[in-house]
């Protein structure tokens, strides 16, 4: 079987096989569409794709589930930029302004969204939305009232941004920036690193980005290929969890306090597989797609997912403190 994916510390371990995974090749795939379109068209059997299009296939009846793997998240507070001539102090203030995103429905698009509607009372048809790349499927629709202007441009959006085609961007990475413009651009969402702690203390939400897909005919063809996915995934955190705390495996020379404020806000398992610990995130982000109007009807989280692999109980967890390995990455160990 084939499990085409990105390059993550969480997922480092299946592309470097120090997690053996027997009958499973790993194949590094770029951000973008490759995962999706081949797992879509049965050139992989199993593959990472965003949250918002698992969510979109499984409504239109495509033959692929997911498994409860989760490689990739993000809080979105700290994506948000407009430029200092703006007059926007707080996302209080996007009512009616122009707004940027990589595309309206990706996934980080969504919680963008629901960020506003929640805390600032602003529906998307109140924003002018504009894209830098076009939507992923032709059964994409915008929802009545909601304004979408594609602007063809590099996928984060700053250069419309410095030339004042857009007044904010809400993206999913941090700009790079040129030295020279950097006084230009601030970020909407003041002091975002205590916002997002407070976020997650409120919701107990981490953001889903990406899951891992499988198609029915793998399935069919090996039932045990999701739990032996879930399996390969819960030991290369194992594995990741152990080398993050030597913290002089990375080169941030704070590391040790970024950790010990990780094992205070997040518990153990800071990055948590499985349906149970993720439910109430995944039903929240299935009631905004389908208030969007990017799923005919209202999915459930069990929808989603392979019943045999809702079954696997994940156990890798972090423990403070380490052995100095000497710059070495320990086994996995669970």
């Amino acid at each position: 079987m084939t499990l085409a994916i990105q390059r993550f510390d969480r997922s480092v371990p299946l592309l470097d096989r120090t997690v053996p995974m027997p009958n499973i090749m790993a194949i590094f795939v770029p951000p973008g569409g490759p995962g999706v379109v081949g797992v879509l068209q049965g050139l992989f059997d199993a593959a990472e794709i965003p949250m918002a299009r698992l969510a979109f296939v499984r409504d239109r009846g495509e033959s692929v589930v997911a498994v409860p793997v989760f490689p990739d998240r993000i809080f979105v507070h700290q994506y948000v930029y407009t430029r200092t001539d703006t007059g926007i102090e707080s996302p209080a203030d996007l009512r009616g302004r122009r707004v940027m995103v990589p595309g309206y429905f990706i996934t980080a698009s969504f919680w963008h969204r629901a960020l506003l509607k929640e805390g600032y009372g602003i529906s998307p048809s109140e924003i002018e939305w504009y894209t830098t790349i076009p939507e992923l499927d032709e059964r994409m629709t915008f929802p009545d009232g909601v304004k979408v202007t594609l602007v063809p441009s590099p996928y984060l959006g700053t250069e419309r941004l410095l030339d004042g085609t857009v007044d904010c961007l809400m993206t999913e990475a941090t700009l790079p920036l040129p030295a020279s413009e950097r006084f230009r651009i601030k970020r909407v969402y003041h002091d975002a690193h205590a916002l997002q702690r407070d976020f997650y203390r409120r919701t107990g939400f981490h953001p889903i980005v990406h899951v891992i897909v499988v198609r029915k005919e793998a399935l069919a063809a090996w039932p045990e290929f999701g739990v032996e996915l879930c399996r390969a995934y819960d030991l290369a955190k194992a594995q990741i969890y152990q080398g993050l705390q030597n913290e002089r495996m990375t080169s941030l020379p704070l590391m040790r306090a970024h950790l010990d404020e990780t094992l205070e806000l997040f518990g153990d398992d800071p990055w948590p597989y499985g349906l149970d610990r993720n439910r109430a995130e995944i039903d929240r982000f299935l009631e905004y797609a389908h208030q969007d109007g990017f799923t005919r009807r209202r999915l459930v989280p069990e929808e989603l997912f392979d019943a045999r692999s809702l079954e696997y109980g994940f156990t890798a967890r972090m423990a403070g403190g380490s052995e100095p390995w000497g710059g070495a990455l320990p086994g996995a160990a669970v």
